[in-house]
């Protein structure tokens, strides 16, 4: 696991890591960010994001075994939906921020808010017609 360096801005951040949609997300960032930087020569940088490390630790464990790719890189980040300055935080440290945490009527505003207030984009995996 790699550690946030104060400043560090990543390409992506992955929130929700560690729910089933989630899990598959982290699954396939890892082989664009993969094929990315060995095919191209363009590094992509990433992180998970969640309440829990060491449940964000184990989706990236699972990954790894998933994909055989190599996740010591992938750094953690702590961030609940019930606590909007750790949302700012993530927000901050992200140019994408990927919402994996639902359900979106309930929580999905307060992400939003925070990437509004700190320079991030949001894209969010909703179904929800509501």
């Amino acid at each position: 696991m790699a550690t946030v360096a104060e400043g560090q801005r990543y390409d992506f951040v992955v929130f929700g890591a560690t729910g089933y949609t989630g899990q598959y997300v982290v699954e396939e960032v890892s082989r664009v960010a993969h094929h990315d930087w060995t095919e191209r020569n363009i590094p992509l940088t990433w992180a998970v994001a969640g309440r829990s490390k060491d449940k964000l630790l184990n989706s990236l464990a699972t990954a790894r075994k998933e994909t055989g790719l190599n996740l010591e890189n992938v750094a953690v980040i702590l961030a609940d939906v019930a606590d909007q300055d750790s949302l700012n935080r993530m927000a901050a440290q992200s140019t994408v921020v990927i919402n994996c945490v639902g359900p979106y009527q309930v929580y999905g505003e307060r992400v939003v808010r925070a990437c509004i207030e700190n320079g991030s984009n949001h894209v969010d995996i909703s179904g929800e017609p509501q």
